[in-house]
Order: structure tokens, then sequence, then C-alpha cells
């Protein structure tokens, strides 16, 4: 009976890199997420609950960005060190192909590819609509608030600048309100308020209660500029709720939308032809991003193998390199398919296409002439 122990072998020592790397690349980026929650304002008296139930649904998509960057830097990184051992070398001096040696990890090329294409296009947006849910709610239950001076804040519909602000006694001085009702996409109403004085509370979980005093109101319709009411008051006061009623019916940006649920709402079709194209760019680039692990395996195997005695920290670099390269590519692909219509979707998988064919003319250079 066969026993495939050189592919067990190599497996498991890609395996030990691959994990580990996919450990720090989701660790920074759960860091990244959680640093954007607190500039959001989320931890101003933040819900644990819901922190946990966000951090937990963009799971899929923290996988889905962290599983290609680490299938490189573990493919050189495994590959160098048995380079470095000089084990590459005593495999092939006991009559083991490339193709044995490297069959197992190309099947786990092949299994990372299948599941990004279905974290990509329909776990990673119905996790990161439940995350945005959860962040959205948790923002929602803020308990305090710090106003700063000469600093636009936004609450919900309104923005609110004060001149002078006293954190302790809520008082202000020079405050100016702006509230913008929209009507489907375009503006509808322009309501601006200016008052010489002013003070705020926090009432809980609800918004920020407003007292004015000695200012002027006014209220612009933008479909009619001679349409303004405008007038003075001695006392004003309204409650600026830290989240919009608006928001819970929230329109979905497209990262949100699985595949599927793209592909429908092009074939309805979209009268906004940029969001149209976005729609577009976003179900395309999903599946030229799953093939990444593959395009990976392309070019990292012949690489590895000639590191030789370079070792670990060549291989660091030139996965950063290599990194770099390819998502800069893409980036570059979607960013041209969206300004020139006619290059979707070959500028999308172009990066795909020629980082494939580069690997597999270093197949034939270095491996199979080998």
């Amino acid at each position: 009976m066969f026993v495939p122990i050189v592919q067990y072998y190599m497996l498991r020592a890609f395996a030990k890199y691959l994990l580990l790397a996919l450990f720090v690349f989701s660790s920074l980026l759960l860091m990244l997420n959680l640093v954007q929650m607190v500039n959001q304002g989320a931890l101003a008296g933040f819900s644990l609950y819901f922190l946990a139930k966000s951090m937990l649904f963009i799971l899929p998509n923290v996988l889905g960005t962290s599983l290609p960057l680490a299938f490189l830097l573990a493919m050189l990184l495994s590959l160098g060190q048995m380079s470095q051992d000089g084990e590459i070398v005593a495999l092939r001096a006991g009559g083991f192909s490339f193709f044995n040696i490297f069959s197992y990890v190309f099947g786990a090329a092949l299994f990372c590819s299948l599941f990004l294409a279905v974290v990509n296009n329909w776990v990673g947006p119905k996790g990161l609509k439940r995350s945005t849910d959860y962040t959205i709610s948790m923002i929602n239950r803020v308990t305090k608030i710090e106003l700063k001076p000469r600093t636009f804040q936004q609450l919900s519909d309104w923005v609110l600048y004060a001149r002078e602000v006293n954190s302790l006694t809520g008082n202000m001085r020079g405050v100016k309100l702006v509230r913008r009702v929209n009507k489907g996409e375009s503006p509808a109403f322009v309501t601006k308020l200016n008052a010489l004085d002013g003070r705020y509370r926090v009432e809980r979980e609800r918004g920020l209660a407003i007292e004015l005093s000695e200012g002027q109101f006014s209220q612009t319709d933008c479909k009619d500029a001679d349409k303004i009411i405008h007038g003075s008051f001695d006392s004003y006061k309204t409650l600026l709720p830290f989240f919009s009623e608006s928001g819970l019916s929230r329109k979905l940006n497209q990262r949100e939308i699985s595949t599927p649920g793209i592909l429908a709402r092009l074939r309805a079709g979209i009268a906004d032809k940029q969001v149209e194209a976005k729609f577009r760019i976003e179900a395309a680039s999903r599946f030229a991003l799953a093939l990444a692990p593959l395009i990976f395996f392309l070019v990292g195997a012949p690489l590895g193998v000639a590191l030789d005695k370079r070792g670990r920290s060549a291989g660091f670099a030139l996965s950063l390199l290599i990194i770099f390269f390819y998502y800069g590519l893409t980036i570059s692909g979607m960013v041209l398919s969206r300004k020139y219509p006619a290059l979707f979707p070959w500028a999308i998988f172009a990066p795909a296409v020629l980082t494939g064919l580069a690997g597999m003319w270093l197949w034939k250079k270095r491996l199979f002439a080998s």
C-alpha cells in the first residue's frame, strides 16, 4: 500500500507556517476593525454584547482577506526553510519529482480558492452586513459624548458646531446646527440654526438634548431656491438622536450584498450608471480574488525552491513584494474598469492571468528543467 509520507511531510511543514501567518494577519485586521469602531465613537458607552457580535460576524471577511496573504507567506517560508536545510535536494535525489512533493500543497491551494469563492460571494457579504448592523446598534446605545470646541460633530442627520464648549457645565457659545433632509437620493431641505448661547446634556440611549437662546432659524428648499423660511427665536429646544430613524432601513453598501443579490439587482436594472459599475466590479473582483491561492502556489513554489541559503528573511521580503504587486495591479484594474467601462472585466482578471503565466514560466524554467 502506497503511503504518501513525502506529501504529508511537505503539507505539515507548510501548514505550520500557514496557521501562524493566518493568525498574525487575522489578528492585525481584527485590531484595525476594532480601531475603526473606536473612531466611529462606538466606545462612548458601548455594549460588550454588540461589540462581540460585530467582531464575530466580521471574521469571515477577515479570513477571506488574510488567507491569500498567509498562503503565499507560508509557501515561501516553508520552502525556503526546506531549501536552506537541503531537504528539497535530498527529496529530489531520492527520486521524487516536484509534482510528488507539491501535490498535497496544490490540493490545499485548490481548497483555499474554493473556500474563498464561498466566503467572498456569500458568507462574507452577509457577515459584513450583520457586523455593520450590530455596530450601528452599539453606536445607537451611546451613553456619553464629548463635544470639542471648533469641531464639527455628526449626530444622525444633524451636524453640530460650537465655538466654545464647557464639558463640565454643558454650556456652549457660537452654536451652529445644520440638518439636510433627503428625498430619495437628492437633498430636499436644508435646515440651519445659529445661536449665541446654548446648553447640552446627554439623554441615555436617546440622544443629545440641546437648548439654544438668541438665534436665527432658516430652512431652504433645495428644489426651489425662492422658497426660504427664516426667523428668529429667543429659546429653542430639540433632541439630536444618536442614530437616525432612516438608519433602520439603511442603504446597503455593495460589499454587504451577496453575489446572487448583486446579479439580481443588475438584471432588474440600475438607473445610476456609477452604482451599476460598482456592482459589476464588486461581483467580478470577488471571483478574481478567490483565485489568489492558486496563483500564489504557481509563483511561490518555484521561487521558494530557489531561495536556498537565503531562507526565511528572503522569503518574507519576496512575499511582501509579490503581495504589493498582485494586489496593486488588482486595485488598479478595478479603478480602470470603473473609469473605462470597455476594460471590464479584463482589467480585473489581468493580474491573475499575468501572475499565473509568470508562475508557469518559473515552473518550466526552474522546476521542469531541473
